[in-house]
């Protein structure tokens, strides 16, 4: 029963947020989809970077990501693998090209930066979010590069200005304020004590308005159609891969808030950003949009469950 409990206290916070952004949407006037679009971009600028930021910045990045740089090769390697793989047995069995992109970047791209780290927050604090930080800085360029391969090569419109698409890769808030968080904690620079608290402050506001934004955008009215191929990408990524990822993880010796960080790589749902991409390369938007908003609702149970499992063989512990 304990385990049930622990499991539920991580999950449920994520759940009410997503609950209350959908109902202030949809049926309130309190906010509307031009607000949710306004907030997201203040988000994705603002709250998550500095999220990112101070939690590597307040960390000894030196030991721990010494400790971890296994964690961060397979993490790396998997994604690459997967991606790879996926390139190369979609196209075989996904008939209608316009859908084979999508269906590859539903598997592969999470929305790790707002699900992994809060997850690992909610259950371990937030100092014990360092590993999360980290392999975001890893993954977040990974999925955004690899999504536009393979929207580009199984998309309708291609980009071949690649060095456009390195360029935004770079500029992205998340992975520069990684980076500076890394450089900040290698070289001992300590923010004045205003400044700290400021962008503490802002880093807090991140995971709540990050996940009721989630919520607003939910919309169930797109759900109708492409069921049986949202179905197989969906238990695929939530139940298939945490399956083959997650026991790598343990044999590696990881446990608590490095094992969760690491399997939250390959189970935290399909990126609300991987919608706006497909619609742009001028694939399915549609299937697109349905896999963001089922595995946004699917994961909610399916990281309980792992959540509980993992607590009952105590490889996780509060």
């Amino acid at each position: 029963m304990d385990n049930i409990i622990v499991s539920f206290n991580v999950i449920a916070p994520v759940f009410f947020l997503m609950v209350l952004g959908y109902f202030l949407v949809n049926y309130t006037s309190l906010a509307d989809g031009k607000l949710t679009k306004q907030a997201n971009a203040i988000v994705f600028k603002i709250f998550l970077p500095c999220m990112l930021f101070y939690n590597v910045y307040q960390s000894d990045i030196g030991s721990e990501i010494h400790s971890r740089i296994r964690l961060c090769i397979w993490a790396a390697g998997g994604l690459l693998i997967l991606f790879v793989l996926l390139c190369l047995i979609v196209p075989r069995i996904v008939t209608q090209e316009n859908q084979q992109g999508v269906v590859i970047q539903g598997i592969f791209r999470s929305n790790y930066v707002i699900f992994g780290v809060a997850v690992v927050q909610n259950m371990y604090g937030p100092k014990s979010t360092t590993t999360a930080a980290i392999l975001s800085a890893i993954l977040v360029p990974m999925y955004n590069f690899l999504a536009v391969v393979a929207l580009s090569i199984f998309g309708e419109k291609r980009e071949n200005d690649w060095k456009k698409i390195i360029l935004d890769i770079i500029k992205n808030p998340l992975i520069i304020s990684s980076v500076l968080g890394i450089i900040f904690s290698l070289l001992g620079i300590r923010l004045p004590t205003a400044v700290d608290t400021t962008v503490q402050d802002l880093a807090k506001l991140s995971t709540p308005i990050a996940f009721m934004i989630l919520g607003g955008d939910l919309d169930f009215s797109k759900i109708k159609g492409n069921l049986k191929t949202a179905f197989v990408v969906l238990t695929i990524k939530l139940v298939i891969l945490p399956l083959i990822m997650i026991p790598m993880v343990v044999m590696m010796g990881y446990r608590d808030a490095d094992l969760l960080s690491g399997g939250l790589a390959y189970q935290t749902p399909v990126a609300v950003s991987s919608y706006i991409m497909a619609q742009q390369a001028g694939a399915d938007g549609q299937l697109a949009g349905q896999l963001v908003v089922f595995s946004s609702v699917l994961s909610i149970f399916t990281l309980f469950v792992t959540i509980f499992i993992l607590r009952t063989m105590g490889l996780l512990a509060v």
